[in-house]
């Protein structure tokens, strides 16, 4: 993966969360995932990525942050199952902002973007390309700690 990509990923979560949250992100040093190990995660927001690069972008974090982001924003559920379905849309929505911010600062690539999707609950699988390098960013936050992980195929 050409490492020049990971960049504009992590201005990208700092100035969107600094933004819309009021929440300054620290990005910890990156490190190559096990695609098969266990993870911490239990809503990822996912993104496709073709064009001059093809791959996967991932934004994972616990339920918490989601939660606290939620509540930050203002939206307020009535029920439980509807926070649930506010968090999952939130986190959707989070994941194609800093996507689209991220390749928008991409300079001579043509790249697009699938519409996001989650994956949620405990230790869900993400079908990451095979053979592939994933990189992962950890973030911490006073809110709590989310992840930035990225998959881009050699071409």
């Amino acid at each position: 993966m050409d490492v020049s990509l990971l960049n504009p990923f992590l201005s990208s979560c700092q100035e969107a969360f600094s933004q819309m949250f009021n929440i300054a992100p620290q990005n910890k040093p990156p490190y190559l995932l096990n695609p098969i190990g266990t993870h911490p995660w239990e809503v990822s927001g996912i993104v496709g990525v073709s064009g001059d690069e093809m791959g996967i972008v991932a934004f994972r974090l616990h339920r918490l942050l989601a939660t606290k982001m939620l509540a930050i924003s203002g939206v307020e559920a009535d029920t439980d199952e509807e926070k649930e379905a506010m968090e999952k849309d939130l986190v959707t929505e989070f994941t194609n902002i800093i996507t689209g911010n991220a390749i928008s600062a991409i300079p001579n690539k043509n790249i697009t973007v699938s519409a996001p999707f989650i994956l949620s609950g405990p230790n869900h699988e993400i079908p990451w390309p095979k053979n592939t390098k994933i990189i992962a960013v950890p973030f911490i936050t006073r809110q709590g700690s989310f992840e930035v992980d990225l998959c881009f195929k050699e071409r």
